[in-house]
Order: C-alpha cells, then structure tokens, then sequence
C-alpha cells in the first residue's frame, strides 16, 4: 500500500492512508493530549482537547478522528492550541466536581498522602503505610508526637462527629516499624559522585538530607551539638518526645550513609572557604535558637533564664533546680514545655503570664490543655515590666493588657492598661517569647539578611545569590512548626538535586486540584454516608503521676485501636488521582485555574454490585456509553474496561 508523506511539527512523517492524524503521530513518538479518545472505540473528538492545526489552511481539527492526506502539514502545540484546550478545560471543568485530593494532606506542609497511608493501617498493611508516609515525611515517630496536626483541622469527619486522629496513626505506623527486625529503608539511587553539606541537624536539615540521600548524594551534616535533632532533641521535652524515638528516626539517616560531623559551628571550626573547595552545594538549616530578651529592667538577675537554657538542660540531664515558685513569660510551645517541665523538676506552683487571651497562645492546644491538667496555672492579658532580687526572691511586676487594633499577625495588639500593676514572687523567672536567628550564619556564608535576622533566599526555591548556596527552614522563615520545616528540607532537596544536575532551579509543581471546598462543603449525602463513629482515644498518664517523672505522656494505638481509627476516615481523595487525563490536563493548560464549586444534591455515589459511579466527576467523554452501544448493550464484561478506561475516576471497581 503507498504511504502518504506528512509533516508534523517539522518532523517528517509517513503513514498509510486512512490513518487518522492522532495515530500517525502516536507512531512517529509525537504525543497529542487526549480525554475522551480510546483506542478500542470509535472516535468523536468530542471533547476539542486533541486539536491541531492544519498550517497554510488556518483550520483547527481533532486529531482523531481527521484522516491525513498528501504534503499535510501539521503543528500539535503553538499559542493558539494552547488558549483553545485551556478554554475546552474550562469548560470541561466547570462541569466536574470532587477532590482530587483530600483537604487533609492538602494542609499538610509536607503533602503527606494521608487517605492512601490511613487505608493501608485499616487494611492490616503497615508495612505500605510507613514506606507511603516516609515518601514525604523522614521523621514520622517524631512529628506524630509533637505535630500539632493542621491536617486534623480541615479533616471532613467534621462534618460527622470528630476529625480522624491522623497523627496518632502516624505514630502508630512509625512505632510499629521501630519495632521490626527489618525495618523500611527507602530506596537510594545510585551514587551520583555529588557531594552536599548541611548546616544544623534540625527538622529542616535531617529532611534534605533524607531526600538528597534518596537521590543519589552524598550528605554531610555539621552540627555545633553533640547530638543531631536540633530543637527537637533540646527543646522538646522527654515526656512529649523521647530520646529513643529521636534515635529510632535517625537510624534510619544513618542506614542510608548520612555523616556527621558534631561539635562544628559553622563560621569557626568550619568556614565557607574549606565547604567550598569540598562540596558542590550548601544547606544552611541552623534553625533559630537563639532566645529573644524581654528588654525589661532587671531579666539578667540571677534565678532569670531563658525557655531554651532551661529545656536544654533538662534535655541533656542537668536537671535545673527551679525553686518552689515559678513565674514563665509567653504562650508558645517553648513556654507551655518549660511551665510543665518546671513542675517535674519539684516547682509546686508554675504560672504563665501572657499578653494576649489564651485562645490567641500560639502553643498547640492539646498541650495547653495538657498544662492546665498538671496544675499549671494562665494569668491572661499580662506582661512582666520589671524584675527585682529581694532577700533572694524575684518580685516581678506586671502590667494587665488590653486587646487593641490587629497586628501583622491578625491578633489584636496587646496594650497596657495605666495603673493595673501587680507583683508576684518566684524562685525562677523563665522567659519564652520567641527564639531569634544566629547573626553568624548569614554573615558566615555572606549571605544578606533581613532587619530581622532572617536570611534572604528565593522564597520558591531557597536558593542564593550565591547558586551554590540554598537556605531553609526557621532561619528563613522565622520560628515555625516543625512540619513546615520538613517541607522546607523536602523543597531544598528540590532545588539542590536541580542545580546539581545543572537543570534550571524551579519550585516543584503544583499539580491542579478539583475540590469541593472547605472541609465542611461536601454534599450534604458524602456526610450521610458514614456512620457515626467515636474517635479512639489514646492512653494517658494520669494528671496526678505524670508530673513524677519525664515518662511520656501519651500513649501511642494498640493495632486493633489503630485498624478501628483508621476505618473512620471518608476517604475524600480520588481513587484515580495517579492516572488522571483531566487532571493531568488541567495542570499542563490551565494551573491557575479554580474550580467552580458545584452543588450535587443528594448524591455522592451510586453503586451496584459491579462497578461505582460517582456522577460529579463525570465528564461527559462517553466512553462508557460507547463501550456499552459497540458491544451491543450492557454486558458484565465492559464493567473492567469502563473503569479502566474512565478517564477521571468517575467508574471505578469495588475494593
């Protein structure tokens, strides 16, 4: 049979005739986007996504179903292609509803796949559900104790009863794995003879060095510690995170080459200079652990320390004498830590003033409440002035605070109320309000900073002017939740592994994302569906022992606990997110575009004992209907290959 001659995309190209223009390029290796095409079924083009254009002719036709002729000449991809398919999107997607993702791990910093590892504890699977959690977060015994779970916040169960307890159960995964003969490793690419260092063994530096392992590099961390962990060894106390699951997390680092180099600040025993001439790139991750003063009269009296003395030496076993009386400042994580901590080291009365109401303290609220359990006390709405030494006590004077205009943060601001002074004594003052960033490790790596102290990088990328050098986590971003600087570490690794390939540094991309909405903007039927289900709680010391030891509080799942939570979740995100065309579609042509929200009443899936159905996600290809007609009706048979074939997850097989 003679073959016709064609040019696409200035690629010559020979096909037999009655070949359509999609299959001629298809076998050249010239891929043309396609969502209601299927290879065993006749085409419609009916969806204008495969659209090309004819050159010399002006004419726009699908490729599909378009049959190529002599001295064709065709271009797949050009401006004009491109604002025509993102506007068949558009309009493809203002029909189409549901989550491609569930709002959970959408407000997890670190994208954790929390629906695909929470089914795998529910389906007996633990082994898949560590190997799905480490995918994205390197330390998950450690951040399922201490991660205040924003996940939980936006978690759709509210709308049933109690949002699942997902960082329990990423607890539980990460102990269930510790206690293992073989535990999981992750896979590490070969060697690529590249070489990185990280300044600081923080959350933000363990994690670069986790991916940037995975990837092939090798990674050396510096830390002016004995121990690696950061905050997390020193600033958390062993009653919320134990020191044997900081090593268990770290083992795992070790496993796959990581080295260390303890007792190294960067900027005196180690130099810019000597990293240069030794490692392709740099990390700085020091973190911001450096204690903010109060700037009041009297705080460098002596029984006056810090939150983050105080914790670190509790941590590193100098148990600190803190007196019978304990007055702490501030209402973040650092000062609820200190507050109970003080009571374990034998203070009978622990109070913490602070500036604003208690709802506004920035600390997680379990351990507020965790705090308040043991007997700490909150005074509210006020802020210490002035101390003084009397006959061996501290006497510090306090101001109350009224709430004023919003600040930067969104808070009211607090302001003194005039004559509203009152005293109280202790033995200890301990101040926690606010940690600052080392001016030494901008100057150190010559790398600007901001009036804060904070170093200046590519907010996207974490790179700096100088290419070479990358920067993330608190001394960035300011002191932030140990997940977000897990995400920074994952996004640095990024960066690095890019400039190392000698790629173009870009952020990782944002693939789109159909939702309903907020997590309480589901139809009304997704919500009726699930049963009502107690959330499982965990284990307590009791407040009455607890204050006796650093013996952790909480208790983590028994399996059978843990299989019982994880069956309480909806499971909101799509079963085809992986393979889906719309979605990988939309993120090509049309990123930036928001979904409209839509209103199914009533119906959220309809099932029969074959096949699942959920209508919002349809987008009207008819490949099912066409499945159907070619085979004469509906047969048993077709119910695989409609849901294989589906191209948004809107057919799917029963589990």
């Amino acid at each position: 049979m003679n073959q016709l001659s064609l040019t696409i995309n200035q690629q010559p190209v020979t096909a037999a005739p009655g070949t359509s223009i999609l299959d001629a390029a298809t076998v050249a290796g010239i891929a043309i986007p396609t969502l209601c095409f299927d290879n065993a079924l006749e085409a419609t083009g009916s969806c204008w996504m495969c659209i090309v254009e004819i050159k010399g002719k002006n004419l726009f036709v699908p490729a599909c179903h378009t049959e190529i002729s002599e001295g064709m000449v065709i271009e797949t991809e050009n401006e004009t292609l491109t604002a025509m398919r993102r506007q068949s999107l558009e309009r493809i997607i203002r029909q189409h509803g549901g989550d491609c993702l569930g709002p959970c791990e959408l407000n997890c910093p670190a994208g954790c796949n929390i629906p695909e590892f929470v089914a795998a504890i529910a389906e007996h699977q633990d082994r898949n559900a560590i190997e799905i959690i480490k995918k994205s977060i390197p330390l998950p015994g450690i951040l399922g104790r201490i991660c205040p779970a924003p996940c939980e916040d936006e978690c759709r169960r509210h709308g049933v009863d109690k949002p699942v307890s997902i960082c329990a159960l990423k607890r539980y995964a990460a102990d269930t794995d510790m206690q293992q003969d073989e535990r999981f490793i992750p896979e590490v690419a070969a060697k690529t003879g590249k070489k990185v260092a990280i300044i600081g063994s923080g959350p933000t530096g363990l994690s670069a060095a986790y991916f940037l392992l995975c990837l092939g590099h090798e990674v050396t961390i510096f830390e002016s510690g004995a121990e690696a962990g950061g905050m997390m060894r020193y600033g958390i106390p062993r009653f919320r995170l134990p020191e044997t699951v900081i090593e268990s997390d770290l083992a795992t680092l070790c496993d796959m080459g990581v080295e260390f180099c303890f007792n190294t600040t960067f900027g005196k025993e180690i130099t810019l200079e000597a990293l240069r001439s030794r490692f392709d790139a740099l990390l700085l991750a020091v973190g911001a652990q450096k204690a903010a003063t109060m700037q009041i009269p009297g705080e460098d009296a002596e029984g006056v320390t810090s939150g983050i003395d105080f914790l670190r030496k509790a941590a590193s076993g100098v148990k600190p004498c803190p007196g019978e009386r304990v007055v702490v400042t501030g209402g973040g994580n650092t000062a609820i830590d200190a507050a109970r901590t003080a009571l374990r080291l034998g203070a009978s009365s622990v109070t913490i003033l602070y500036r604003r109401s208690r709802k506004e303290m920035p600390a997680n609220r379990a351990e507020i409440e965790e705090a308040l359990a043991e007997g700490v006390s909150i005074i509210e709405h006020a802020a210490p002035i002035l101390i003084r030494q009397v006959d061996g006590t501290l006497e510090i004077t306090a101001l109350t605070m009224r709430p004023g205009e919003p600040d930067e943060s969104g808070r009211c601001r607090p302001i003194a109320v005039d004559g509203s002074e009152f005293i109280l004594k202790a033995n200890t003052l301990i101040s926690a309000i606010g940690q600052e960033i080392d001016p030494l490790t901008g100057s150190a790596a010559s790398i600007n900073t901001t009036g804060s102290g904070k170093l200046q990088v590519d907010s996207e990328t974490l790179q700096s002017a100088a290419e070479w050098i990358f920067a993330g986590g608190d001394c960035v971003t300011g002191t932030d939740l140990a997940i977000r600087a897990v995400a920074q570490g994952k996004r640095a690794a990024h960066s690095i592994n890019l400039f190392l390939q000698k790629e173009k540094v870009t952020p990782p991309l944002h693939p789109f994302n159909s939702s309903y909405g907020a997590r309480d903007e589901a139809p009304e039927a997704f919500y009726k569906r699930a049963p009502l289900a107690e959330r499982v709680a965990l284990e307590e010391l009791s407040a009455k022992t607890r204050t006796e030891s650093f013996m952790e509080v909480v208790a983590g799942y028994s399996e059978e606990d843990a299989r019982k939570e994880a069956e309480r979740c909806l499971q909101c995100r799509c079963n085809a997110t992986g393979d889906c065309r719309l979605r990988e579609l939309a993120t090509r042509y049309t990123p930036l575009y928001t979904a409209e929200k839509h209103d199914h009443q009533g119906f959220y899936k309809a099932e029969n004992t074959t096949i699942k159905m959920e209508r919002e996600k349809c987008v009207d290809c008819g490949i099912c209907v066409r499945t159907i007609e070619q085979n004469g009706g509906y047969q048993e048979s077709d119910v695989a290959l409609m849901a294989e074939h589906c191209p948004t997850g809107a057919l799917s097989l029963p589990l």
